[in-house]
């Protein structure tokens, strides 16, 4: 079973976030299919225990709430309770940092059917990726190991991704990686596409989700983020365009419309025939101008190359436009 918790609310504490947003944000996580969310202390006393229904939550504790009991030890909508090392009861689930598998700890429990945590690991596939797993495997039963890998190297999406093919019991991710996590929806992707999980699904919220990030973060998502960007499926390069025309599974992992995006085609410098001919069907179907294809790329090219800058729709119009009138004239 593949499950991914979401940590994104226990890292913005210092965000302030409103009951409003909390509650926002967990039903938008539902949407994509995503049942498991980790809490803070701080976002559980903000809701005022006050959870949508529905998810199965964890809630963080550090040590100085876990030592004063600055916390609800006994709520029935938590599911477990990831605490240092002590046990209280049952829902709690040991937490250790672990930044490399070369040293000699070791992490046994006294009852083998305990779940436990472990944040770090951030090169665990640096010497590759079957021989950090073996390894991994050899220190710790991955059935029973909820893994949280940082992104110190930018690889903790590939590693929990990783971990979840070698059937470890789950994986906390973040929106964004914010924290320094894996990506939620990277690897919620990276799983869909190589796996098939969740096949019939859509992920359109993931649109709501990057306004919610932008909203709470402030500034804007850039247009190249993996899954979240506005602008992965713009291609300029005509030989990408002649590709994707033919056949879109060769250059692009899953449909743009799975994440509420759409396919669009630029000109420029690198634009080719195929990418001029297409533009102009798109914006005038059947023009003149798909007669004079070689001067328009020409002219496209150049006027990018003054620019610096992709050719816009309206300024291509107006190239179709000129051409339509000397035909006319002609």
């Amino acid at each position: 079973m593949i499950r991914i918790i979401d940590g994104t609310l226990s890292r913005l504490d210092d965000y302030n976030l409103t009951r409003d947003e909390i509650y926002c944000f967990i039903e938008l996580m539902g949407e994509i299919g995503i049942k498991d969310i980790q809490l803070s202390v701080n976002v559980y006393y903000t809701m005022e225990g006050e959870l949508p229904e529905g998810f199965h939550y964890y809630l963080e504790v550090d040590t100085a709430a876990y030592m004063k009991g600055f916390y609800p030890e006994k709520d029935d909508k938590i599911k477990l309770y990831f605490t240092p090392k002590q046990y209280k009861n049952d829902k709690e689930v040991p937490s250790y940092q672990v930044n490399s598998l070369e040293d000699n700890t070791g992490y046994d429990l006294p009852d083998k059917s305990k779940l436990m945590k472990v944040t770090g690991l951030d090169n665990l596939i640096l010497g590759g990726c079957t021989v950090g797993m073996e390894v991994l495997k050899k220190k710790f039963c991955l059935e029973r190991l909820i893994l949280c890998p940082e992104n110190t190297y930018h690889c903790a999406t590939a590693i929990a991704s990783l971990f979840l093919q070698y059937k470890g019991y789950a994986v906390v991710s973040s929106m964004m990686g914010v924290g320094e996590y894996a990506a939620t929806e990277q690897l919620l992707l990276s799983l869909h596409v190589m796996d098939r999980y969740m096949v019939s699904r859509s992920f359109r919220s993931f649109l709501d989700l990057r306004g919610w990030m932008e909203n709470v973060l402030g500034g804007t998502v850039s247009p190249i983020t993996p899954v979240l960007g506005r602008r992965i499926f713009y291609v300029e390069s005509g030989v990408h365009v002649d590709g994707i025309l033919k056949k879109p599974t060769n250059y692009e992992p899953y449909e743009p419309e799975l994440v509420g995006l759409q396919r669009e085609v630029t000109l420029g410098k690198h634009s080719g025939r195929n990418s001029i001919r297409y533009k102009i069907e798109e914006l005038r179907p059947g023009s003149p101008a798909l007669e004079q294809i070689d001067e328009l790329l020409e002219e496209v090219k150049g006027l990018s190359r003054i620019t610096g800058e992709a050719v816009s729709e309206d300024d291509f119009i107006k190239m179709i436009e000129r051409y339509e009138r000397n035909e006319k004239h002609s």
